[in-house]
């Protein structure tokens, strides 16, 4: 009698790049923007305040909306909610291409500000979905890199693309890149769990909700994942002005800076995927990040180096921290307190990110504002990098817990 094997299904990679690539598109939507800005203060009349928001709207809605998103997803399917997510996403680029006021734009990006939450929080468990037991942990760890590849590359692209069809044209091309891919996605989906018919009775989102916020795990891959992103975001979006105005170097020096720091990110990222992949233990990875940004982040601002240790300390600062979005995003369907709970955490995460995201500008700007001198923003970058290192021991500690509860359960199966 011929013992049954064990099948193993093959990672679907289309799936993962279709998930990947709504990543990039989506991030590219939060790169359009700081080209876009001059134009839109000159035509539109718009103080820096109404500016701000319209950078700020995404992460004040994944504030907002984060972890209800997570929830829907898990309650609707996840590749049918990441599907609406980039048709909503083009929706509101298209209707900003055509918009006649600041209000108006305003409104569009909140348009797309919904579209992109709901597209990315359903990202990640689509790929742990796809992915084959042997290939899931880098295919996770891997779509941390999704921000700085589209946000990198529509910085640099986004100053050519205006000058051939203004910021009007940017939104509509990009508008037609996101609907694209959403119909490739919906072909690339069909037949798979969250656009066909629902595998299961889904669990009540009131009782995912409350399983989640119950648990440790995902709390702390939410707060660390917020010193992180307070501490980067923060740096790219000061980074222009402190080297204009601090620095005296020219406009496009500081432009050309600032996106070869962001691109520098991508190798971080891609390094975490390998680290993830390799089951090097999370916590000292991230510990390293949080030390890297105490450290360097100061040095930028500090007037202790000249502008080409600066540059250094900056270029360093951008890399080693990119090890952290692969590695808290990767962690997402391990941390989660079970596989039903796996978009609500990552709601919750997108919530933490969004959050630091909002808070890290302003307070660099605060900091400066009450001293008087870019060195306070110094002060920023230490307390983060601090937070970081803080939640990354925390992190550490229940790793090793699970680690323990996930041996004890397999030793006890008989």
């Amino acid at each position: 009698m011929n013992g049954a094997r064990p099948t193993h299904r093959p990672t679907q990679w289309p799936v993962v790049i279709a998930a990947f690539g709504a990543g990039i598109i989506g991030a590219a939507h939060i790169g359009k923007v700081p080209a876009a800005l001059p134009a839109l203060r000159a035509e539109f009349a718009m103080d820096l305040v109404t500016a701000g928001w319209v950078v700020s709207l995404f992460s004040l809605i994944g504030i907002l909306i984060g972890m209800a998103a997570g929830l829907a997803s898990d309650r609707l399917g996840h590749r049918r909610l990441s599907v609406c997510g980039m048709v909503l996403l083009a929706a509101g680029s298209a209707a900003g291409a055509g918009a006649e006021s600041a209000s108006a734009i305003l409104a569009t990006r909140l348009v797309e500000g919904f579209g992109y939450i709901t597209a990315i929080v359903s990202a990640p468990s689509i790929i742990a979905q796809a992915a084959a037991p042997a290939d899931r942990r880098i295919c996770v760890g891997m779509w941390g890199a999704f921000m700085p590849t589209g946000m990198g590359a529509m910085l640099a692209v986004s100053p050519y693309l205006q000058e051939w069809a203004g910021w009007r044209g940017s939104w509509l091309v990009l508008a037609a890149l996101t609907v694209i891919w959403a119909a490739v996605m919906a072909l690339v989906f069909r037949g798979g769990p969250g656009l066909g018919a629902p595998g299961g009775r889904p669990e009540h989102p009131w009782r995912n909700l409350a399983i989640t916020l119950a648990a440790r795990g995902p709390w702390l891959l939410a707060l660390c994942f917020g010193f992180y992103t307070l501490a980067w975001i923060a740096l790219m979006a000061w980074l222009p002005t402190f080297m204009v105005e601090e620095r005296g170097l020219p406009v496009r020096t500081a432009a050309l800076v600032t996106v070869i720091a962001v691109l520098i990110n991508l190798p971080g990222n891609l390094i975490g995927g390998w680290l993830v992949h390799r089951q090097v233990p999370r916590g000292p990875v991230i510990a390293m990040a949080g030390a890297v940004i105490a450290l360097s982040g100061p040095l930028i601002f500090l007037d202790l180096l000249p502008d080409g240790a600066r540059l250094a300390a900056c270029l360093v600062y951008s890399l080693a921290v990119g090890v952290v979005p692969a590695t808290i995003l990767g962690a997402a369907p391990y941390f989660a307190p079970g596989p039903g709970q796996i978009g609500a955490t990552n709601g919750l995460i997108i919530q933490g990110s969004h959050l630091g995201q909002f808070a890290g500008p302003p307070l660099v700007a605060a900091a400066v504002a009450l001293t008087g001198g870019w060195q306070a923003g110094a002060l920023v970058f230490a307390g983060a990098g601090a937070g970081v290192v803080l939640f990354a021991g925390l992190i550490a500690r229940e790793e090793r817990r699970l680690d323990a509860a996930q041996g004890s359960s397999e030793s006890n199966t008989p």
